[in-house]
């Protein structure tokens, strides 16, 4: 009898503690803009009412100057198609401050986020193909360069190399977390670094050309391959293909996550599309 009581104890104490199951995650289109040049990323404004969106309008390496930002409100109203103008193939933003920072194939690009201005350009030497931007914790800018298989950082607009590892072949996507960098490359890996030591870890692999990244809890990420899946990838490194425009011909490539939205910009054709995300916590 006292055997049986410990075991009933012991498996009502295992129910206790098992871990609540996770929701599935789903997508449901808000809005859709049209109208745009070969969209690459986005960032939110101060007051989140609205999105910046670069657009590289030719070739994603081209120096030919007519790239520029665009101006979207979260409810799907194009705002401003050319806010800011003058830039060659703009890709990775973020906003810090008053300040939009971007990646622009071998330059980081300050542009004032209130009138569009370009406030100044930081030649970064040795960069081929920069990528996704982020802002660090500390306060610095990482950039990815996917041509080089390096991590650039920037403080006080002086460049130099942050990481440069055999994991980082055609680095792409940056997500800066308190104590650590998750990472994407288009070899398919998401890999998580950790700020202090650089030492590099594989998350998860088998993602193709793999772009965007952003947590949604319980150690899982949403992961974009170009040019059309969403997957989630699991703590375990295992993943799941939530979403496949392929057949749309609707590219997914950079996107944003704030608020239990899903901002996805369209490569091809030249869109802008905003949706909720149900199951992320």
């Amino acid at each position: 009898m006292a055997r049986f009581l410990f075991l009933l104890f012991a498996l009502a104490a295992c129910a206790r503690e098992a871990p609540p199951a996770l929701d599935p995650v789903s997508f449901t289109l808000r809005w859709r803009v049209e109208g745009l040049a070969n969209p690459e990323s986005a960032a939110l404004s101060r007051e989140g009412s609205f999105l910046f969106v670069t657009n590289v309008n030719g070739e994603g390496g081209a120096k030919d100057g007519n790239g520029f930002i665009s101006r979207i409100s979260t409810d799907g109203q194009l705002l401003q198609r050319e806010f800011a103008r003058g830039l060659d193939a703009p890709k990775g933003i973020a906003r810090g401050g008053d300040a939009l920072y971007v990646a622009d194939i071998d330059r980081m690009v300050v542009v004032d986020a209130a009138t569009g201005a370009i406030r100044r350009g930081v030649a970064i030497p040795g960069a081929r193909f920069l990528n996704d931007l982020a802002l660090a914790p500390d306060g610095g800018v990482l950039i990815a360069d996917s041509g080089a298989g390096r991590i650039y950082a920037i403080r006080g607009d002086a460049p130099t190399v942050w990481l440069e590892h055999e994991l980082l072949d055609s680095v792409n996507g940056l997500l800066p977390e308190p104590d650590r960098l998750i990472v994407t490359t288009m070899a398919g890996r998401l890999l998580s670094i950790d700020y202090a030591t650089r030492a590099t870890t594989v998350l998860g692999e088998g993602l193709g050309d793999a772009d965007g990244v952003a947590a949604i809890g319980e150690g899982r990420y949403l992961v974009s391959e170009w040019p059309g899946l969403m997957h989630v990838v699991a703590a375990d490194g295992t993943h799941e293909t939530l979403l496949d425009t392929r057949a749309e011909k609707l590219y997914l490539n950079d996107f944003l996550l704030a608020g239990g939205v899903l901002y996805q910009p369209h490569w091809e054709p030249g869109a802008f599309s905003a949706y909720d995300v149900a199951g992320v916590r």
